[in-house]
């Protein structure tokens, strides 16, 4: 493995740790920003690049930079970075990105508003890049609308007759299953991330680029809890918060889609050179599963516009995308790795497998009894969710500067 192209397990590990240490930056090595220690970040120009995983969807109060309709949170994990090693930030990020809006179209945002091509941002000045894509380009935003189930066992609410979303998306033919999802990202995100990672490396030649990858939405096999993940997003009661409304089946089958990604990212980060460093491992005890110390909202529904006969429904910003807690974990992960490029000295922090969530609760084992899907109208009101799910990655690659002097020592 070699010093330019590292996979890190960006927990750093900090899936406890890391929300400490942001609050109380006086626990690590020495405080980020401090320019006698971070080898002089002040005033280093800093471009943050990608989806509503850098643009902190959900957090509040939000700005309308680069455009309205963009969701960018005034304390999304760059403006958090930017802070605390004093760089010069220019925030470009926007929910509902994919990787053409970072290579050469304008973004029209979900208020109708025209986001300018965020790789255009970029120069031979540029000196740090974040970058978050992918997801989008994967269309999880319909595939979160379409999995959402009655119950544990099924069936879809979209789709009454089928009982899960890997019979929907994973077909048979000719003895032979084929899983349309992966193809969508072997054949059509992996070759996007190519060609987008490959411009910003053109655009930006002496900047350390930093793809920081998605933490986990759907927990592994060993944080999954005995009883399942599933809770219902309406009961006759109302709409609980931040539920998992995912069958059995397919919280297994979506974590599968999510590593498919994780990989295809890190493919194409290596092709260039590039350090990928995979949060999704180090954040599976904190999906939107567990119900102690989530760094992912689930789905909560609000009442809105309907029919006295069918009444409507509203899906709460932020759903399955990083809440507080996930946000300060990404900012401080992101914000050691920084420190460690800027300071040759610091050692770069290796984390260990984390282990099995005990914070995973156990749902009952009985199936839950399925809603009636009539009553909401859901599968338009998640269309929101369109506004992020892009791959959270974090790439580094070396300055192409041969007189940079706070490059880390080739590890052996």
């Amino acid at each position: 493995m070699t010093s330019r192209s590292r996979v890190r397990a960006a927990a750093v590990c900090l899936a406890a740790a890391g929300i400490a240490l942001l609050v109380a930056p006086g626990a690590l090595a020495a405080p980020l920003g401090d320019p006698t220690v971070n080898g002089g970040t002040q005033g280093r120009e800093y471009i943050a690049l990608g989806d509503s995983y850098s643009a902190g969807f959900g957090l509040v109060p939000f700005s309308e930079e680069p455009a309205a309709g963009c969701f960018q949170a005034l304390a999304n994990y760059p403006h958090r970075i930017a802070d605390s090693l004093g760089l010069t930030l220019d925030d470009r990020t926007c929910s509902g990105a994919v990787t053409a809006d970072i290579r050469d179209v304008e973004q029209v945002t979900g208020a109708g508003a025209s986001a300018p091509v965020q790789s255009a941002s970029l120069s031979a000045t540029t000196e740090i890049v974040t970058l978050s894509i992918g997801g989008n380009d994967l269309q999880f935003s319909d595939i979160a609308a379409s999995c959402i189930a009655a119950s544990s066992l099924g069936p879809l609410v979209a789709d009454q007759t089928t009982p899960n979303c890997r019979s929907k998306y994973v077909v048979s033919g000719g003895g032979v299953e084929v899983d349309t999802l992966k193809d969508r990202i072997d054949s059509l995100v992996a070759p996007a991330l190519a060609s987008t990672f490959a411009l910003i490396t053109e655009k930006a030649p002496n900047a350390e680029i930093v793809v920081v990858g998605y933490p986990a939405i759907t927990p592994d096999p060993t944080n999954t809890p005995v009883g399942g993940c599933f809770s219902p997003a309406f009961t006759s009661a109302g709409y609980p918060e931040n539920s998992f409304p995912f069958t059995d089946v397919d919280t297994a089958y979506l974590h599968e889609t999510e590593v498919r990604l994780d990989a295809a990212i890190q493919t194409a980060a290596e092709a260039i050179g590039a350090t990928f460093i995979s949060t999704l491992e180090a954040t599976a005890a904190h999906s939107a599963c567990t119900t102690t110390d989530p760094y992912m909202n689930g789905i909560t529904l609000e009442p809105g516009e309907g029919t006295p006969t069918t009444p409507g429904a509203s899906l709460k910003l932020g759903a399955l995308h990083p809440n507080e807690a996930g946000v300060a974990y990404l900012a401080e992960a992101v914000g050691a790795e920084l420190q460690a490029i800027f300071e040759p000295g610091t050692p770069e922090a290796t984390a260990p497998t984390p282990a099995a969530s005990a914070t995973a609760t156990a749902q009952p084992t009985a199936p839950a009894p399925a809603a009636p899907a009539a009553p909401l109208v859901i599968v338009g009101v998640l269309v929101l969710l369109g506004a992020g799910i892009g791959t959270a990655i974090f790439v580094r690659r070396r300055s192409a500067a041969a007189n940079r002097t706070h490059k880390h020592a080739p590890e052996a």
